[in-house]
């Protein structure tokens, strides 16, 4: 028995309804795009009514049949000007072939799911997080009318208006970025990542005392430190943090300190998707990286799993930082190499690549080990102020006679 794969009524008078009112072309758009529809013939004549849109032209039963040409579509195109249709009724037709391209997909989704789940070269840590992140943009990916027309002219995409950012902290931070943050042993690299996370869940910057922006939430996985060190470390930043910012900053860290992990297996990754369904942070502070892991990540295919794993908890929208060891001291005793020890991919990974330098003491230079893929206003030097919290500092003065 052949199961039920899309309502043919439904799409016959969506493309009707669309046929006869521009207003319901541009309603339609709101919910659907062109491989929504399971007829290929309708797909094809959903895109040549956007083509004619485009391109400032009347769009009727002439106009559209020039417009496919000798397609096959050609032939389905009485059965649509038969359909039983109003244009105010656009919004409906379109959620339901809406509705049934959502099922294709997770049928879909799922054949792909079974196959590789009983493929024993498949790392099914990696793949129960990829199957999760599969159906999530399923269930939450909308429809957009540049789906169907995806080439323009530059003309048209400079007139086109710039995204903003979705901002955790105004040009500095933003949702999905990665960050990984080496330097010396003991120097403050964890402490410099939590910050950044009580001031997220704050509302405020972490380097500058201006302003304010929405506050969000976030999730410590403390793999190096116990409890009762990461407890004496976030109070006073969170009492610093509350007073300054939201009353109910520590509601909106979540903290779990862990042992060594290994997030390429199928358990580790779990408890932490875990708490993303949990907790659904924006921002996620996890490492160090060398503790993520219970061997080198020497060349690329060491790494390739450790990154794919990371990118599943990046992929569920949070911001993502890290921090990882420094490489080996430089040539000459000119310090050490700031760039991640191991492969080199680790190099062409984040969004942000910063290692900590110690130059006198309670202070470092923030230096770049990659090139930013967008200018942000991350500080160049910074200070221990109150003893707990980094702040930029404007003197650059060379101290290393007495670092």
């Amino acid at each position: 028995m052949n199961e039920q794969r899309s309502d043919r009524v439904a799409e016959q008078a969506l493309l009707y309804a669309c046929l006869i009112s521009k207003t319901a072309r541009n309603e339609a758009r709101k919910h659907i795009v062109a491989s929504d529809f399971d007829n290929p013939s309708n797909e094809v004549i959903w895109k040549a009514m956007s083509r004619l849109d485009q391109h400032g032209k009347e769009v009727d039963s002439v106009t559209l049949l020039a417009a496919i040409g000798s397609d096959r579509a050609r032939e389905v195109i009485p059965d649509i000007l038969t359909a039983a249709a109003i244009p105010d009724s656009v919004a409906d037709y379109a959620q339901i072939v809406r509705g049934w391209a959502v099922r294709r997909k997770i049928d879909s989704a799922a054949m792909i799911a079974r196959h590789d789940a009983f493929n024993p070269d498949t790392n099914v840590g990696t793949l129960a997080a990829k199957v999760a992140s599969e159906f999530i943009a399923i269930r939450d990916g909308g429809a957009a009318a540049t789906d169907d027309i995806t080439a323009v002219t530059a003309r048209e995409l400079l007139e086109q208006h710039d995204d903003e950012p979705d901002w955790l902290i105004p040009n500095l931070l933003e949702k999905r970025d990665r960050l990984i943050l080496t330097g010396e042993e003991g120097l403050g690299k964890s402490h410099m990542l939590r910050q950044i996370a009580v001031h997220v869940a704050a509302g405020l910057d972490p380097f500058h005392d201006k302003g304010r922006t929405t506050p969000g939430r976030a999730l410590v996985v403390d793999c190096e430190n116990t409890w009762a060190q990461v407890r004496r470390k976030l109070r006073p930043a969170i009492e610093f943090a509350q007073v300054r910012g939201q009353s109910d900053t520590a509601d909106r860290i979540v903290v779990d300190c862990t042992n060594r992990m290994d997030i390429t297996r199928d358990r580790d990754l779990a408890r932490i998707h875990q708490l993303l369904d949990a907790y659904q942070p924006d921002l996620v502070v996890i490492g160090p990286l060398y503790r993520l892991v219970p061997r080198a990540l020497q060349t690329d295919d060491d790494t390739a799993p450790v990154l794919a794993a990371l990118d599943t908890i990046r992929d569920r929208g949070a911001a993502l930082l890290m921090e990882a060891h420094a490489g080996h001291a430089l040539k000459g005793n000119t310090g050490r190499d700031m760039r991640p020890r191991g492969s080199s991919s680790l190099m062409g990974w984040p969004e942000f690549g910063f290692g900590m330098r110690a130059v006198a003491e309670g202070v470092a230079d923030f230096i770049p080990w990659r090139g930013q893929r967008e200018e942000r206003d991350w500080p160049q030097r910074v200070h221990r102020s109150n003893g707990f919290r980094w702040m930029p500092m404007t003197d650059l003065t060379d101290y290393s006679h007495i670092a």
